[in-house]
C-alpha cells in the first residue's frame, strides 16, 4: 500500500464518510486504480481528498495528547540527501526548493556503473529522447531503452490511450501494452515539460498518478523511478509561459507523488542548474529547451551516482 504519512490515523475516531473515503484509499495502489480519471474527476478526487485531510487534522487535534508508539508515523528523514542545489534555491526565491527531508529523494551513492543504466527504460518526452540520436546509451542510436511517441515526445495529461513507438519492432502500442509485453526491470519516468504549462497542481499530479498506476498494473515487478524536469534557458521561445519557477513547482509535485506512491525520485534538475537559476549555458542546445549532449551525459552521471538500491542489497552497494 502506498499512502502519505498523514493518512495514517486512528480510524475509530473518523466520521463515517471520511472512514469510507480512507478505506478506498487503502485499497488503491496510488490514489485511484482502474480506468484513468479525467480532469473533472481528478478535481472531484482532490476535493474528497481535502475533506479527508480536514477530518484527519481535526482527529489529530483531538488526539494530540495521546501517545501511541505502535502506530506513530515515522519521521521524514533523509540524512544523506544531496543538497548540491540548495544554495541556488536560496538565492532565487522564485524557485520552489527541493524537500530534502523527503524519503522519496534518492541520495548520493557510489557510481552504479554502465550496467545500471543498461537495465533502465526511459519513458520520456523530448528532453530525454535525445539520448537516442546522441547515441549516449550502450546500443547507440539503435537503443531500445528510449520509449516515447513517434515524434520523439509525449504530453503528460494526454497519455491515456497514447501510443508510443515501441523501439523493439517500431509498432505503435499504448504504454500499458508495451510495459506488459516487455516487462522492463526498471522504468525511469521523465515526463512533464509538455504538461507543466497546461495543468494546475491537482491535474498534473492526477495525470502522473494515472501513469504510475497503469505501469504498476501492467507489470507489478517493474521498479518505477521518477525524475525532475530539467532546467531550461531564457532563450527558449516560450519562456514566460514556462520558466524554471514553473518547472521547480512541477518538480515538487512529482516528488510529492513519488512519496505518496512509495517511489524514488531523482533531483536531476539540480545537477544541471547554474548559479543564475537557469540551465548552465554550456549544457543546453540553441533552442533553450533541450539539454545538449554534455547536459545529458551529466544527467546520466547523476542517475548512476544516485542509484536505486533495494533494501536487501543496500549492505552490498550498487552493482557495477
Amino acid at each position: 500500500m502506498y499512502l502519505k504519512n498523514s493518512r495514517r490515523h486512528t480510524a475509530r475516531l473518523l466520521p463515517a464518510a471520511a472512514l469510507i473515503a480512507a478505506l478506498l484509499l487503502i485499497f488503491s495502489s496510488c490514489r485511484d486504480v482502474g480506468s484513468p480519471v479525467g480532469t473533472a474527476e481528478r478535481t472531484e478526487t482532490a476535493a474528497r481528498t481535502e475533506t479527508v485531510r480536514s477530518s484527519e487534522t481535526a482527529t489529530q487535534t483531538e488526539t494530540a495528547e495521546e501517545t501511541v508508539p505502535e502506530t506513530a508515523a515515522p519521521e521524514k528523514t533523509s540524512p544523506s540527501a544531496d543538497r548540491s542545489g540548495e544554495e541556488v534555491y536560496k538565492a532565487h526565491g522564485e524557485l520552489t526548493p527541493v524537500d530534502y527531508d523527503s524519503p522519496a529523494l534518492l541520495p548520493r551513492t557510489e557510481d552504479a556503473g554502465q550496467g545500471y543504466i543498461d537495465g533502465m527504460t526511459f519513458l520520456c518526452d523530448s528532453p530525454f529522447y535525445w539520448l537516442k540520436p546522441f547515441g549516449l546509451l550502450s546500443d547507440g542510436p539503435d537503443t531500445t531503452q528510449v520509449w516515447t511517441g513517434p515524434e520523439g515526445t509525449m504530453t503528460l495529461g494526454y497519455l491515456y490511450g497514447f501510443e508510443i513507438l515501441d523501439p523493439f519492432d517500431n509498432t505503435l502500442r499504448t504504454i500499458p501494452d508495451a510495459v506488459a509485453l516487455h516487462r522492463p526491470p526498471m522504468i525511469l519516468i521523465t515526463v512533464g515539460i509538455n504538461g507543466v504549462a497546461l495543468w494546475d497542481e491537482a491535474e498534473f499530479e492526477g495525470a502522473y498518478v494515472d501513469l504510475i498506476n497503469e505501469i504498476k498494473a501492467a507489470s507489478p515487478d517493474t521498479v518505477i523511478l521518477t525524475q525532475s524536469i530539467l532546467p531550461i534557458a531564457p532563450s527558449y521561445v516560450h519562456w514566460g509561459m514556462i520558466t524554471n519557477a514553473t518547472i521547480t513547482a512541477a518538480n515538487s509535485w512529482i516528488l510529492s507523488v513519488s512519496e505518496e506512491c512509495g517511489l524514488h525520485y531523482l533531483d536531476t534538475f539540480s545537477a544541471l542548474v547554474g548559479k543564475d537559476g537557469n540551465i548552465r549555458p554550456e549544457l543546453v542546445k540553441d533552442d533553450g529547451l533541450h539539454a545538449n549532449e554534455d547536459g545529458l551525459k551529466l544527467a546520466l552521471e547523476y542517475i548512476r551516482t544516485h542509484a536505486y538500491i533495494p533494501e536487501t542489497d543496500a549492505a552490498e552497494g550498487p552493482g557495477s
